[in-house]
């Protein structure tokens, strides 16, 4: 009995010397790399070079906002199920930096994929563009087709190209709302409103089948000032006439017509772009 209790015992021993072994040998292993990790992150340059003369193309994703918007969905994994929205700030930083940058001296608007913005954070970024252009920079904007806040950016640009089988969609500004008192009415629905004062229209889509002459009247006064910095944005930039925008809108089936019902041309025609070009005729003039 002893014989086989001593040779487990010494067993026993071997084992534990070879995992304590094993375990210095990971360690040291695992510390090594932890030190080497650091001092890659101390020395190692992160930034790719960027040679003189490159193009920096500024392509939004999604919503300009002021702050993301956190939900369940914004989890990476839903992926794209999630909403894309740019900050506003990371726009403005990316021109300004690229402004000081004296590698970089044209930018590419590349809009496509923008989404909704507010004017006032468009006006921001159209600002900045302006202060990028200050230095002697060029600005680009190209698109296959522009919606109106696209375009408020893209009229920043030195040469802005439309692609020959684009368009571009002006409509101006707009209200729209959904009234509900017939609808209420065949329900059998009786809906008791208190309200005091003219133009007190939060109740109007539970009391009428249309906007009233007051609502029209309030709601006018602030969309007619918002359109009016539009159009000053666009007429200077573009150098139109701001009147002669709001024509080209209101007749655009006319303007449409002159074209032969070719939009892109269209908008060549009245002046909204400088050329009709492709992406691959872009692509040949940068290069």
């Amino acid at each position: 009995m002893t014989k086989p209790l001593g040779k487990f015992r010494r067993f026993l021993s071997f084992f534990w010397n070879s995992v304590t072994i094993v375990r210095r040998f990971v360690g040291n292993l695992l510390f090594l790399l932890l030190v080497i990790f650091l001092i890659s992150i101390l020395f190692f340059d992160s930034e790719e070079d960027v040679p003189d003369g490159a193009v920096l193309i500024l392509t939004p994703q999604g919503n300009i906002v002021e702050q993301e918007t956190e939900t369940m969905l914004s989890s990476d994994i839903f992926g794209d199920a999630a909403k894309k929205e740019t900050l506003l700030k990371d726009v403005i930083d990316v021109i300004d930096f690229a402004k000081d940058d004296d590698r970089i001296q044209v930018m590419v608007l590349d809009l496509r994929n923008m989404g909704r913005a507010g004017i006032s954070k468009l006006q921001d970024i159209g600002t900045a563009l302006v202060r990028f252009k200050s230095g002697g920079k060029q600005i680009i904007a190209y698109g296959d087709s522009f919606n109106q806040q696209q375009y408020l950016l893209a009229v920043h640009a030195d040469r802005l190209y439309l692609s020959p089988m684009g368009t571009i969609l002006l409509q101006g500004f707009g209200l729209y709302r959904k009234y509900y008192k017939t609808a209420l009415e065949k329900l059998k629905i009786q809906f008791h409103a208190f309200r005091v004062g003219t133009y007190k229209s939060a109740l109007e889509p539970f009391l009428r089948d249309s906007m009233s002459d007051d609502a029209k009247e309030a709601n006018l006064a602030w969309l007619d000032v918002l359109w009016g910095d539009y159009k000053r944005v666009v007429s200077q930039q573009r150098e139109l006439d701001s009147q002669q925008l709001d024509d080209y809108i209101n007749n655009f089936p006319a303007y449409l017509a002159k074209a032969d019902g070719d939009a892109a041309v269209a908008a060549l025609n009245f002046g909204l772009v400088d050329e009709l070009v492709s992406r691959d005729q872009l692509r040949q003039e940068l290069i």
